[in-house]
């Protein structure tokens, strides 16, 4: 069994049993070895060394994640284990690098607690302006204007984007999360483009206000998921109602109007209200539409039917292509990663973790944080697997295929939002 699952053996062997191909873990501080991960599989009898000196009375070693069985068990009358032995100067410098991760995944976790913030503030800005936007819309637009513009500042100022996934605390089950995330991905793809300053705000201004029409959608039809026929002909009207809307507020643009109508249209003429297809619908609202539809699926009105990041990249991308630019669909999967933040991986080591942030120098290798029950949530391990070479993602995981307190420990979220943020 390839994850962390309820019946899943673990046995406590001798450190004399130990040999290459066995998955253990180790019964002591993180900072207590040399080793990046408290568990991982043997790989070399220099390992096996390493752990013999480690003074440990016992190892826990766990049979269904091994290529190979332990050593028979030394006789009873062999000498006690030796005392902890002075570490090498190899080893020396492996425990001081080890220092230098702890550190670097301390600075990891105040950058996404930095980001955090900034996007508590942003989804703020958002409840104000959709809460003042027909009493008073010309100011309402100024302040969106400007949450445009301090992320598109942020994106000129810092070179290496990396896209942070989002806690529980700051999500919540209203429009304006999901606003400000088709907003802040919108963006991430139109900055890939090149789009003038200009074209950026107009962006940034229709996905804000892509779904505005809603409010002239009763809410048993906006949070009905199984609505029938004429529910949804109702609630396709909501693209409509938005283009009535931005017109009457006499302070959004016609390029912000159109991606308000149009960001339900699809390449293939599939999409409603008016079955535009290709060339006929604007850049930036190709751009709203995929982005729409990303966190739609990820964040449904029902959670249970939420769909994993990579599961909702390979629908659009196998099942859905028609539907969606293709170059703009590319882009969007470069922006996010190939393993989107809120993804569950498994490592090359075995490791059970889950995707945090993305670089977007390197999608293949993003940083993850580690499950291991001997490190507290708090302090838990964030790996940059770009630096960290020795280790890379072997599989996603589905939340139902990994053990509860693994699932627990890791808690991805239960809305997935994303924000950017500095690598330094």
């Amino acid at each position: 069994m390839p994850f962390s699952a309820p019946s899943e053996r673990v046995v406590e062997i001798d450190p004399s049993q130990l040999r290459p191909g066995l998955f253990i873990r180790l019964p002591s501080g993180w900072m207590n070895h040399p080793f990046l991960f408290n568990q991982f599989r043997i790989h070399s009898a220099e390992q096996v060394e390493i752990i013999q000196k480690l003074g440990l009375k016992t190892v826990q070693y766990l049979p269904e994640r091994s290529s190979t069985q332990a050593l028979p068990r030394a006789p009873t009358t062999a000498p006690p284990p030796p005392p902890p032995a002075a570490p090498s100067p190899a080893q020396q410098a492996a425990l001081e690098e080890k220092r230098q991760r702890a550190e670097r995944a301390a600075a990891q976790r105040q950058l996404i607690a930095k980001c955090e913030k900034r996007y508590q503030s942003a989804a703020l800005q958002i409840r104000d302006v959709m809460r003042n936007v027909f009493a008073a819309p010309a100011r309402s637009v100024v302040a969106a204007r400007e949450l445009v513009d301090s992320v598109m500042e942020s994106f000129a100022a810092e070179a290496g984007l990396i896209i942070h996934l989002m806690g529980d605390k700051v999500a919540d089950d209203n429009a304006y999360f999901h606003s400000l995330n088709v907003m802040i991905l919108s963006l991430l793809v139109g900055r890939s483009l090149g789009l003038s300053p200009d074209e950026l705000h107009t962006l940034g201004e229709g996905a804000l206000f892509h779904d505005i029409g809603k409010t002239r959608v009763p809410d048993a039809v906006l949070r009905n998921p199984q609505r029938n026929r004429h529910e949804e002909e109702f609630f396709r009207l909501h693209t409509i109602y938005g283009a009535d809307i931005g017109r009457e507020l006499q302070v959004l643009g016609p390029a912000v109007i159109e991606i308000i109508l149009n960001h339900h249209e699809t390449m293939d003429g599939k999409g409603y209200p008016n079955h535009l297809s290709g060339r006929q619908i604007s850049l930036a609202t190709r751009i709203v539409a995929i982005t729409n539809r990303y966190d739609n699926l990820c964040n449904p009105l029902r959670q249970d039917k939420a769909v994993t990041p990579a599961e909702a990249m390979t629908l659009m991308f196998k099942s859905e292509q028609a539907h969606w630019d293709p170059d703009l669909l590319q882009r969007f999967i470069r922006a996010l990663g190939v393993y989107p933040p809120g993804s569950l991986v498994q490592l090359s080591n075995g490791n059970l973790g889950l995707v945090v942030a993305v670089d977007h120098a390197d999608l293949l290798r993003p940083s993850v944080m580690i499950f291991d029950p001997a490190v507290p949530r708090s302090e838990a391990l964030i790996v940059d697997l770009a630096t960290e070479r020795d280790v890379k993602v072997d599989a996603v995981v589905r939340p139902t295929e990994i053990d509860p307190a693994a699932l627990a420990y890791l808690a991805p979220r239960r809305r997935l939002s994303y924000f950017h943020g500095s690598p330094t």
